[in-house]
């Protein structure tokens, strides 16, 4: 019998996935500090630039502050009053990656909590941090006493998918204007965190809190 040898395609393919289970093992996912203001404003705006150019004004885009975005966060980080808690993903030699911030869900019902917001730069997405940000910040949230769960997304983010990917339901939509342009967002629902949430715990790799509660 021919012996049979794996193909260069399939070979490829198996050092892909090799390589996303060592980059989601080797990253660590833990509770932001005040001194990571900056690398989050640099995360936000680099991902908004990559993620939205063609559905928002390049004009708008080009005018993104990291120094501003870092200076908001710097201001939720240091508040002790502030509800939630933010989440990064750090590798030892590029630093912070991504990051998720949660919190409740503003007039909405007490027991729905909420992603605020989860950006990953473009070459460490679809890599399986951003399962375990989520799953981090799934964890604070029931930890908290919140019991459900939602997001909102553009309509045209690729990103829907993977909220989708999640467990989130599908349900309203609302229209909004971000820098001159029309925009529609969804909204996804987890109705139970615990049940219906599908994204990693947070072990292995997340760090412990050390007290940075937002409640």
């Amino acid at each position: 019998m021919q012996k049979q040898y794996p193909s260069r395609r399939n070979e490829a393919r198996s050092v892909d996935a090799i390589h996303v289970r060592m980059v989601a093992a080797v990253a660590l996912v833990r509770p932001a500090e005040p001194d990571d203001a900056a690398r989050l404003g640099r995360v936000h705006v680099e991902t908004w630039r990559a993620t939205y150019r063609g559905l928002l004004s390049d004009e708008y885009l080009d005018a993104l502050s990291d120094i501003r975005q870092a200076a908001f966060w710097s201001r939720v980080l240091d508040d002790d009053d502030h509800v939630g808690r933010a989440h990064v993903a750090e590798d030892a030699d590029a630093g912070v990656v991504g990051f998720c911030d949660c919190g409740p869900e503003r007039g909405g019902a007490p027991s729905w909590g909420k992603i605020m917001a989860i950006y990953i730069l473009p070459d460490w997405q679809r890599q399986g941090l951003g399962r375990r940000l989520v799953g981090a910040s799934g964890n604070h949230l029931t930890a908290e006493g919140f019991e459900s769960l939602v997001v909102w997304a553009l309509e045209d983010n690729p990103a829907r998918a993977f909220y989708s990917a999640l467990g989130g339901e599908s349900a309203e939509k609302r229209r909004l204007n971000i820098g001159g342009v029309d925009v529609s967002e969804q909204c996804f629902r987890w109705p139970s965190i615990a049940g219906d949430l599908k994204a990693e715990g947070p072990e292995p790799g997340v760090a412990p809190a050390k007290g940075l509660s937002r409640h």
